[in-house]
């Protein structure tokens, strides 16, 4: 798993606390749930050439190198390790 960080308003904080106690998930779930319903949603570009790259790598811990390598170049930075 990767960590993503952001930051939202007081406001925009107060309604994901709210919806995830009506829920009865933690917050953590809660956002998880709406990422992935929104990646899965028709308001994702499913065109964008972006989605149709695929990176195994050896068990999946390269996968973020073989990306930067494909998108960037060879010898593209990788700032996830």
């Amino acid at each position: 798993m990767k960590v993503v960080q952001t930051m939202v308003s007081p406001e925009e904080h107060a309604l994901l606390v709210a919806r995830a106690r009506q829920t009865r998930q933690n917050l953590k779930d809660l956002l998880r749930s709406i990422l992935r319903s929104y990646l899965l949603s028709e308001d994702a570009k499913t065109d964008d050439p972006f989605f149709d790259l695929k990176f195994k790598g050896w068990n999946g811990e390269r996968g973020s190198v073989e990306r930067n390598a494909a998108l960037y170049g060879a010898g593209a930075q990788n700032w996830s390790s």
